[in-house]
């Protein structure tokens, strides 16, 4: 991919979740977005670093169990 930036819906393909999710995520600041007029621009890498983050999370409580 070289797109810099997405907005919601390229955010929630990249993510394989609903877009909903992704604004749920904005609104609660785990995803750094802008909303420049009507549309929400998220950077690609914030979003790689929110999945990097999770994947991480989740592997570690994998791990305790």
């Amino acid at each position: 991919m070289n797109q810099i930036t997405v907005d919601i819906k390229g955010a929630a393909d990249l993510m394989k979740v609903h877009p909903k999710t992704v604004e749920d995520h904005i609104k609660s600041c785990a995803i750094p977005a802008a909303k420049v007029g009507r549309s929400y621009v998220i950077m690609v890498r914030d979003v790689v670093a929110f999945l990097e983050g999770q994947i991480a999370k989740q592997t570690a409580e994998r791990m305790r169990k």
